[in-house]
This record gives structure tokens, sequence and C-alpha cells, in this order.
């Protein structure tokens, strides 16, 4: 435990920490099946943990034994997490948003690449929607870079993964 003088933890505690955050990310997160060239997938695993435990950021594992997006719905085309299932949950989480008074837009610009959809209210955080799968590489440079936003990962029907950015590793601005 850290003194009174010091706020630092023993590094073997700090690793075991970042040990048991990324063993729940590796578990949790399905990621695109494409190689990302040239970035270390541990190393992204590690840094988003990293994120975690520092408090730049906050995490939610929404799991629930009912559908979380209102009615209950069954996909009997395509298999999980393929093009058709992939279609029918933006239409089923967008519907979901709508219902409750947000504006929803299909495929917004991020400061890396696109979301499957946003969820806008007045006054409120922005929320950032990803389908399935994730791209690590841009799941991380936006969760650095976009304060004050929200990443919700829907993973299936029952579960979605929240990311709150709380403070923001470095500003990102476009030219």
């Amino acid at each position: 435990m850290p003194s009174n003088k010091s706020k630092s933890f023993p590094w073997e505690i700090v690793e075991k920490v970042i040990a048991k955050e990324t063993k729940w990310l590796k578990e949790t997160l399905i990621e695109i099946s494409k190689n990302e060239e040239g970035h270390c997938k541990d190393c992204i695993f590690r840094r988003l943990a990293i994120l975690i435990i520092s408090g730049r950021i906050r995490t939610k594992d929404i799991k629930s034994s009912v559908c979380l997006w209102g009615k209950e719905k069954s996909f009997l085309i395509g298999k999980p997490h393929g093009k058709e299932w992939h279609a029918e949950m933006m239409k089923l989480v967008a519907t979901y948003f709508k219902s409750l008074d947000y504006n929803v837009a299909i495929e917004p610009n991020l400061n890396m690449g696109r979301a499957d959809l946003a969820a806008y209210k007045k006054d409120g955080r922005d929320l950032f929607i990803e389908i399935g799968t994730v791209s690590l590489y841009k799941l991380l440079f936006n969760l650095e870079s976009m304060e004050g936003s929200d990443f919700l990962i829907v993973l299936d029907l029952n579960h979605a993964i929240e990311f709150s950015i709380l403070k923001a590793s470095y500003k990102y601005y476009s030219t």
C-alpha cells in the first residue's frame, strides 16, 4: 500500500491490476478479424487497461438475461456477427435510442474512422455505438482523444460495454 507521502503503488500491484483488466478486455471485446498491420494487439489491450485503472476512462459491463434493446428479437437470418445480423442489430439499437428521444445518426465520423451509430441528446454526452466487432486501434485512438464522449460496444442482444471518456490523453484536431 502507498505511504501517506506517496500516491503511487508498488509496480507488482499495478502490474497485477493491469493484467486483470487486460484479461477482461481480451475475453470481452470482439475484434475485427482482419490483421491491423503494424499495431501490437497486446500493447493496445495494455494501453486500454491503463486508461481504465488510471481513471481516464470508466467502463461498465452491461449484461442482462433479457434483450437490452427493448423487445426480444430473434435473428434467424445469417450467422451471429454476420452482415445480416449486423444490419438488424443496427436497426434494433437505433430504434431503441429513438424511442428514448435521442437523435440517431448512421455512421458518424470519429477522430479516427466512423462508428456504426451515434445517439445525441441535448445537453447530454455524445454516444457512439459500435455493433459487434471493433477495431482495437481505432477504439484506442478515439478513447484517447474524444473527451466527454461515450462509446457503447454492443456485443449481442444481452451484452454491451460502455466506455466513458473522463479525461482525454490528448486532443486531436483535424486540419
